[in-house]
């Protein structure tokens, strides 16, 4: 049995944390760095993954993400300014994700297929919508109801092909990796939980995660692998929202590496979302 790892980043900036967006931040400072940085990781392992962009960085990254798609990798979308899903209506939702789409149309002359929401934050009704674009699947699906900012996605009219494959109408619904422990489902697939968590603790849950299921979809931000540890943050920045920006980002590149052994040692497949399309049917 093949089993297929996924190891996508949400190409967005440290300002665009839901935790940071009704703030007065310095957008001169900047984490982009971080996707050079991944980028050299993944070609040392011959790895091909998908980038989730945010839209309103498309112009900017413009020669990074010709470079992105040059090397082999898949762009996607992640909203145009990493608004959530479902703090905005239908009609505002179809319109940000139409002018994503278009945006990366036009400035890398290349057609999305895929979709994922900032802060998994998607319902039934916005799924649709996404469904009646011309993208092939979407990512923002997470067992995990212990997180304020998350959406509880509702796919169960979709045929399911995997544990965290589901298919419908030609529209496929990818589901990120929690491990269920005690009854209750934890994340195991982020970069805040990588940093945060101490290792031995990642990796007794990876182990048991990995025992079980077939996939893994891992996911993780340009600012968790930027060597710009001096970001000003706003002076009312409160005290657990400055935990969760700063702790363990000096940890992330030798954990990214033991979890990457993890998974070879395990015979895992490292792909893109748009390998699966073809490999699920």
């Amino acid at each position: 049995m093949k089993k297929y790892a996924v190891l996508g980043m949400d190409v967005e900036e440290w300002y665009h944390l839901d935790y940071f967006l009704d703030e007065k931040t310095d957008k001169s400072q900047s984490t982009l760095d971080g996707i050079e940085i991944y980028l050299t990781l993944l070609k040392k392992y011959g790895i091909k993954t998908t980038f989730f962009v945010v839209g309103e960085l498309v112009e900017k990254l413009e020669s990074v993400l010709k470079r992105i798609l040059n090397e082999g990798h898949e762009i996607a979308l992640h909203s145009f300014h990493h608004k959530r899903p479902l703090s905005m209506t239908l009609e505002e939702f179809r319109i940000d994700t139409e002018k994503t789409i278009k945006i990366i149309k036009e400035k890398l002359q290349y057609e999305v297929k895929g979709f994922r929401a900032p802060c998994f934050s998607l319902d039934k009704e916005r799924l649709n919508i996404l469904q009646q674009l011309p993208l092939k699947y979407d990512a923002s699906k997470i067992n995990f109801n212990n997180h304020q900012l998350y959406g509880n996605l509702d796919v169960s009219d979709f045929q399911n092909l995997a544990p965290d494959i589901y298919f419908k109408d030609s529209f496929y619904e990818f589901e990120t990796s929690t491990v269920s422990m005690l009854g209750k489902n934890i994340p195991i697939s982020g970069g805040g939980y990588l940093r945060i968590l101490p290792w031995k603790v990642t990796e007794y849950l990876l182990q048991t995660y990995l025992k079980k299921q077939k996939n893994y979809f891992f996911y993780i931000h340009p600012f968790e692998f930027s060597r710009n540890y001096n970001i000003k943050l706003p002076s009312d920045t409160e005290m657990i929202t400055k935990f969760r920006f700063h702790h363990g980002r000096k940890t992330v590149e030798n954990k990214m590496h033991r979890l990457i052994k993890i998974l070879k040692e395990n015979n895992y497949e490292f792909v893109k979302f748009e390998d699966l399309l073809k490999i699920e049917k």
